[in-house]
């Protein structure tokens, strides 16, 4: 079986700082894995570099078969740890856009999750706890057919 995701030697820095140094590892389909390490490890920075919102210095990354860029885009699902969503939105126009741009992205299996989770399509962001727009955001990610998702604390 071939791996879904394949990180060979990636090395990244910012200016003087070494976020990743020389990481490789594999993640083959079905699995899932967590990656720990304190503040400052690297975790968020692979997760930019998989996802295509940075750029490697030194490796390659790979997921199913192709190097991250247009191609890798439209097969991961990532959930970044901060919000980027407009906080005066509805939860239902969240999901048009979302089904408007992502060719994969299952309306229904979001309007399953909200009710299953007691989250009201017509709310808007602004008027939700934390939490509430947290598990949003989270549906948003989840409700995309994608074959690698990537959540950088959800």
């Amino acid at each position: 079986m071939n791996p879904l995701l394949n990180c060979v030697h990636v090395t990244k820095s910012f200016g003087s700082f070494t976020a990743l140094s020389d990481l490789s590892f594999q993640i083959y389909p079905g699995r899932i894995v967590g990656l720990l390490g304190p503040n400052g490890s690297g975790k968020s920075t692979f997760m930019k570099l998989a996802s295509g919102l940075l750029t490697l210095d030194q490796g390659e990354i790979t997921i199913h078969g192709h190097a991250v860029g247009i191609k890798t885009k439209k097969i991961v699902s990532y959930l970044p740890e901060r919000t980027y969503l407009d906080e005066w939105t509805k939860v239902s126009a969240l999901i048009d856009y979302f089904g408007d741009f992502y060719k994969d992205f299952n309306k229904n299996k979001a309007y399953e999750m909200l009710q299953c989770l007691c989250v009201s399509p017509k709310e808007s962001l602004k008027t939700m706890s934390k939490g509430t727009k947290e598990k949003v955001q989270l549906i948003l990610v989840m409700s995309r057919d994608a074959m690698l998702y990537l959540l950088d604390e959800p």
